[in-house]
């Protein structure tokens, strides 16, 4: 497990709690997690990681979600509005930075 992705999950353990007894909850059922793509954070190792400290917490039957998202870049040379994948910056309409 990456040490990394482990802090993450700790510190998303640890606001789903207070948020739910800020709420009145006793127990939370699902997180669901908006991760920019250039964040360099494995998928794999963050469920891994929900599933094994999840237990004994309020979370300890939720299910969570990843959604992926994406840097939004601006070619400078044809103004195309395009998303960044794998830290390319060039503009796929002309091949200009953006």
């Amino acid at each position: 497990m990456g040490v990394h992705e482990y802090s993450i999950v700790q510190e998303l353990l640890s606001v789903a709690a207070v948020e739910a007894r800020r709420a009145g909850a006793v127990r939370v059922t699902g997180l669901h997690c908006r991760i920019g793509a250039l964040r360099q954070l494995d998928h794999r190792l963050l469920l891994e990681a929900f599933e094994l400290l999840r237990s004994e917490t309020v979370c300890a039957e939720a299910e969570l979600r990843i959604e992926t998202t994406f840097v939004t870049a601006c070619c400078g040379r044809c103004q195309h509005e395009y998303a960044v994948h794998d830290w390319n910056w060039d503009c796929p309409r002309c091949g200009g930075p953006c």
